[in-house]
């Protein structure tokens, strides 16, 4: 009987639980391992990895993480501290390790280095030290989603004794998130007479902790912090093999308040006239979010940043900005922060909305207003694993208005018959380039973009393996637009560039010349009522009228 009754009440739990909904989940636990190696008896004291240790404690911390903290720790400590993270990560739902210390980067292996390594050449490393490779390898192996973030010091009295430099380029694994203070091989920028905490690992802290942030859009920032503190030399780095969007903090929802009971009315008097019908409850309107871009128009620096060669953390710099700087926003990178803007001098390239300031003066002209540039995605069917993508491709562009025909036809020498020949053959080759991409041909790929455009064809990697930089459309290749709209032809940067036709919705075209995403140069548009115009364009809008 007592039996019979135990499994009515784990039956009646059960349901209650089911009913409870996400409110009764459990929470997700999340671990974190974070290692300071300051004391090295071979290189002495390396400043500023006691203060990087204490400032990622304390994030993690607030971040939600059970963290466990080991500083200056030789080799045999070093494995065991891993080793019991790695025992901890198996039951938890999220790992975060962080390492600051002495590294280095010798032919292509990559070794973090203990308190009491002391190598007189290369070939004492694999006795003495810790191979990166082989640390991440164990970390995929857990099955859990890790990210690893590595801050080295920039002074490395025994890298010389090996023949090493900076970290290279680490193993690419499936579920790990591993973040660089610097580019693969690229040394960080030591800092003369600095005291305290890392500029990157400082950026680190306070950016993962915001509440609804991406990390990777907090990366971002912790980008631009990390090149204007060192004038463009620094550049933080990141391999993502996690998949989504991570967000160690959750955005903060206001608590629904409890209805207010209202109090009770009297009766009315028997003689009284019948009340007037209640007006309804007005609508509620959801909460004004706040923008995660800009409009495009002129604004102005509100702090020192970098204008960026690509929208992505560790892409090049193009030029720095100094508070006050004016600015055009040309147009926003969809799915994240990412502005593409033109400075005063002309230089095109991207900032996060936060550099800027509100918008003053004048839009720019409808043209320059068009979205357009560079946007970082990754593989999906064939080429490299496949990574997510941070934005929706490139832009549409705009169609000129009908009826501005040539009555006598486009000659046939002209520079835009010309031009509309090469887009022809430009198209050839893309579609071949589409059906070698269908195929899994090497050198071709095929990608959805969340929005569903499509892209088919060429690609090249920009800036080797594992860079920021990510497979970029190069070649030829078919763009397709979710609405029907579609583009055949060159791409260069990641960009429509080159010779190809666009075909609008209407059936209309137009074949020639592009740049930056749009019409840029002589060409034909033939619209979908027969007429045509050929001359020289800039997107919408004929120059030689």
């Amino acid at each position: 009987m007592k039996t019979v009754w135990r499994r009515l009440f784990a039956g009646i739990a059960g349901a209650l639980l089911l009913a409870a909904g996400p409110a009764l989940a459990a929470p997700e636990k999340r671990v974190a391992l974070v290692l300071g190696n300051a004391r090295y008896a071979a290189a002495g004291e390396v400043a500023g990895v006691g203060g990087n240790a204490a400032a990622m404690e304390a994030a993690l911390r607030k971040a939600g993480f059970a963290v466990t903290r080991a500083d200056n720790l030789g080799r045999a400590a070093l494995e065991s501290a891993l080793e019991r993270f790695r025992e901890s990560l198996a039951g938890a739902d999220l790992g975060f390790v962080y390492y600051s210390g002495l590294a280095v980067g010798v032919g292509e292996r990559e070794y973090l280095l203990p308190v009491d390594a002391a190598p007189a050449m290369e070939g004492d490393l694999s006795r003495e030290a810790l191979d990166l490779d082989g640390v991440l390898g164990d970390l995929r192996a857990a099955g859990r989603k890790t990210v690893v973030a590595l801050d080295p010091a920039a002074d490395n009295p025994l890298a010389d004794r090996v023949g090493g430099g900076a970290l290279g380029a680490p193993l690419e694994a499936d579920g790990l998130f591993v973040i660089y203070a610097h580019r693969p091989g690229v040394p960080p920028v030591a800092a003369t007479g600095r005291k305290g905490v890392d500029p990157f690992t400082a950026a680190l802290a306070r950016e993962i902790v915001k509440p609804g942030v991406p990390l990777r859009d907090a990366l971002a920032e912790v980008a631009r912090s990390v090149a204007t503190r060192s004038g463009g030399r620094q550049l933080p780095w990141l391999q993502d093999r996690l998949g989504g969007d991570l967000v160690l903090v959750p955005a903060v929802v206001a608590a629904a308040k409890p209805p207010v009971k209202a109090p009770a009315k009297e009766p009315p008097a028997p003689d009284a006239p019948p009340a007037p019908p209640a007006a309804p409850p007005p609508a509620a309107l959801p909460p004004a979010a706040a923008p995660a871009s800009l409009p495009p128009g002129r604004y102005e620096a509100v702090r020192s940043g970098m204008m960026f060669e690509r929208p992505a953390v560790g892409a090049r710099g193009v030029a720095p900005l100094a508070p006050g700087d004016a600015v055009t926003v040309i147009g926003a990178v969809p799915q994240g922060s990412w502005l593409r803007v033109r400075d005063s001098a002309g230089r095109a390239g991207y900032v996060t909305a936060g550099t800027l300031s509100e918008r003053w003066g004048e839009p720019p002209p409808p043209v320059a207003a068009l979205p357009r540039g560079a946007i970082e995605s990754g593989p999906s069917e064939s080429g490299p694993p496949a990574e997510p993508s941070s934005g929706a491709g490139p832009s549409v562009a705009a169609l000129p208005p009908s009826g501005a025909s040539d009555p006598q036809g486009v000659p046939g020498d002209s520079p835009a018959m010309a031009a509309e020949q090469r887009a022809m053959r430009a198209l050839g080759s893309a579609r071949t380039a589409a059906e070698r991409a269908r195929a899994g041909r090497d050198g071709y790929w095929t990608h959805q973009f969340p929005n569903g455009d499509r892209y088919e064809g060429e690609w090249s990697r920009q800036g080797g393996a594992g860079d920021f930089g990510r497979p970029t459309r190069q070649g030829f290749g078919v763009y397709r637009f979710t609405n029907g709209q579609f583009y055949e032809g060159e791409w260069a940067r990641d960009v429509m560039s080159g010779y190809g036709i666009m075909t609008f919705l209407d059936g209309s075209r137009f074949a020639g010349r592009f740049r930056d995403g749009q019409p840029d140069g002589p060409g034909v548009f033939r619209y979908g009522d027969g007429s045509q115009s050929a001359g020289l364009w800039r997107g919408p809008v004929r120059l030689d009228e």
